[in-house]
C-alpha cells in the first residue's frame, strides 16, 4: 500500500518523492500494460532477471564490506522475496476467462494522443478524457466535471482551466474514429461530417440547428425552414443515414480483451475471496552475474560503479513497487467488496452510491490514489467482468431521505423502456413520473440525460 504520509517526514522527502511519483504512475497501468513495461525494464536493466527457482537469500551473499554498496544491502535483501514465475508452456488458460489480446480502441487512441498532444499537460488531460469514454465512445462526464476532478485529485499543478480542458477535448475529438469523445449523438454526427469535409452542407446545418426537427423526420417542414426543395432534404438525410450514432460501434472501448487485474469469487465455504492476477508477471531477482561484479567493486571504474548503482536502485524499486501495487489493489477491492456486498450477492441493480473518499478512508490513502488504482482496472466476478470504476457511483435522492445509485436508476429506466408498448413509447416526462411514484426524485431532463447515456433513443425514434 502506498504510504502518502511520507511528506510528514522531511528527512526522507527529497530522496523518496521521485520514486513515490513513479510508484503512483505504476498504479495506473492495467495488467497488460504493466506486463509490457516490466518486459521492457528486464531488457534494459541488467540487474534484473527472472527465475523459476527460488533465489532466497541470494542478496545476502553480497560483500557487506564494500562501503559504496553498504547502504543498499538491506534493499538487496528485499529482492529475495520472489514470486514464482509460471512456465507458460505448461500453463492452461481458460478461453472463457481471457480473450486473445488485441489492440483496443482505448490503446489506439492513447497512441494517437502521444503524437497529437502539444505538451505534457495536454497529454495528461487527454488521457483522462480517453479514460472516461463509455462503451459507445462518448464522453461520459462534462468539461466542468473534468476540471473538478483534477482539482480534487491533485494530479496536475496548477489544476487545468476550463479552457485547457476544452483544448484537450478538441485534440481527442480530432483522433480516429471520427466522432470520438462527443458528448451526445448530435455532436458525434457533427464531428463525423467535419471529418468528411461536409460542414458546409445542408446535412450539417440540419443536425447543427434543427436536430429536434430531424428527430421528427418532417421533410416538408425542414425544407420550408431551410428554403430548399424536399429532394435536397432527402439527399441530406441519405448522407446522415451513413453516419454512426456511436463512434466506438464495432470497435469496443476498454473491451473484454483486457485481462482483469483481480478475481473475486466465493470459495467452497461460501466466503468471498480476492485473488490478484499475477499470471504472466515474471519473477524478479538480482542478476547473479552482476551480483558477482558487486563483490569485486574495487576493480570497477567510476562510470561502471555509477551505472550499476543506478540499475540496482531501479531493480529494488521495481520489486517494491510491484508489491505496493498488488497490496493497494487488493485493499481497495476488499473495501469495494465490503461496501457493495449487495451488488455481488444480489446483482448489479443493487449497487449503492459510493464516493472515492469513502474507500480512501477505509484503505488509508489519499482519494487521488484510489482514482489511480481503479483507472483502467478490471475485476472478474461471478457476475461478469467489471471496471473497478463501476463500483463508484453518485446517487439520487429518494422520498425516504436515502440516496439511490444512479446506475440503479439507469437500470430502472432501461427496464421501463423494455416493457413499454412499442407502438406508444413512453416520453421522458412519463418515465420521470413513474420513477417519482416509486420514490425516486428525478426530473424529466435527468431522465433524458440518463437515457442518452445508456444508449436509448428518444420516444419518437423508438416508435414502431
Amino acid at each position: 500500500m502506498v504510504n502518502l504520509k511520507l511528506e510528514q517526514r522531511p528527512e526522507l522527502r527529497q530522496v523518496l518523492t521521485p520514486k513515490l511519483i513513479e510508484t503512483l504512475k505504476l498504479l495506473i497501468l492495467p495488467k497488460l500494460e504493466l506486463q509490457s513495461r516490466l518486459e521492457q525494464e528486464l531488457m534494459e536493466n541488467p540487474m534484473l532477471e527472472t527465475n523459476i527457482d527460488d533465489p532466497a537469500n541470494e542478496s545476502s551473499q553480497v560483500n557487506e564490506g564494500i562501503a559504496e554498496w553498504k547502504k543498499f544491502i538491506d534493499g538487496m535483501r528485499m529482492t529475495s522475496r520472489n514470486l514464482v514465475m509460471k512456465d507458460r508452456s505448461l500453463e492452461t488458460v481458460d478461453p472463457t476467462t481471457f480473450a486473445k489480446y488485441e489492440k483496443t480502441l482505448y490503446e489506439d487512441l492513447q497512441e494517437q494522443l502521444l503524437v497529437s498532444a502539444k505538451d505534457k499537460r495536454m497529454l495528461q488531460i487527454g488521457e483522462f478524457i480517453i479514460g472516461n469514454l463509455d462503451n459507445r465512445g462518448l464522453l461520459s462526464i462534462t468539461v466542468d466535471e473534468i476540471v473538478t476532478s483534477f482539482i480534487d485529485n491533485g494530479e496536475l499543478e496548477p489544476p487545468p482551466s476550463r479552457n485547457e480542458v476544452d483544448k484537450a477535448l478538441k485534440i481527442v475529438q480530432s483522433l480516429s474514429p471520427a466522432g470520438i469523445a462527443a458528448k451526445d449523438i448530435r455532436e458525434c454526427m457533427l464531428l463525423q461530417m467535419k471529418d468528411l469535409g461536409l460542414d458546409d452542407t445542408i446535412a450539417y446545418k440540419i443536425v447543427e440547428d434543427y436536430y429536434n426537427d430531424l428527430l421528427r423526420k418532417n421533410i416538408p417542414q425542414l425544407a420550408k425552414i431551410l428554403g430548399v426543395e424536399d429532394k435536397s432534404v432527402e439527399d441530406a438525410l441519405e448522407i446522415l443515414s451513413h453516419l454512426s450514432f456511436y463512434p466506438a460501434e464495432g470497435r469496443g472501448v476498454l473491451s473484454s480483451t483486457i485481462e482483469p487485474d483481480l478475481f473475486v469469487f466465493k470459495d467452497d465455504d461460501g466466503k468471498w475471496q480476492i485473488v490478484y492476477n499475477d499470471g504472466d508477471l515474471p519473477s524478479l531477482s538480482i542478476n547473479k552475474n552482476y551480483r558477482k561484479l558487486l563483490k569485486k567493486s574495487e576493480n570497477l571504474n567510476d562510470d561502471a560503479k555509477k551505472y550499476l548503482l543506478q540499475k540496482l536502485e531501479s531493480a529494488k524499486w521495481w520489486i517494491d513497487a510491484l508489491n505496493q501495487r498488488k497490496n493497494t489493489l487488493i485493499d481497495t477491492m476488499r473495501a469495494l467488496l465490503d461496501y457493495q456486498i449487495d451488488f455481488f450477492e444480489r446483482g448489479p441493480e443493487y449497487i449503492e452510491p459510493l464516493k472515492m473518499e469513502t474507500v480512501a478512508d477505509i484503505v488509508g490513502v489519499h482519494p487521488a490514489t484510489i482514482s489511480r488504482v481503479v483507472r483502467n482496472k478490471y475485476v472478474l466476478t461471478p457476475l461478469g467482468t467489471f471496471s473497478m470504476r463501476k463500483f463508484f457511483t453518485s446517487g439520487i435522492a429518494s422520498t425516504n431521505g436515502q440516496e439511490i445509485a444512479t446506475d440503479r436508476v439507469k437500470n430502472r429506466i432501461r427496464e421501463i423502456v423494455e416493457r413499454e408498448n412499442k407502438k406508444k413509447p413512453l416520453s421522458d416526462d412519463k418515465i420521470a413520473k413513474m420513477l417519482q411514484i416509486e420514490g425516486i426524485q428525478i426530473a424529466r431532463r435527468t431522465v433524458a440525460k440518463y437515457r442518452d447515456k445508456i444508449g436509448i433513443l428518444p420516444a419518437r425514434m423508438r416508435r414502431r
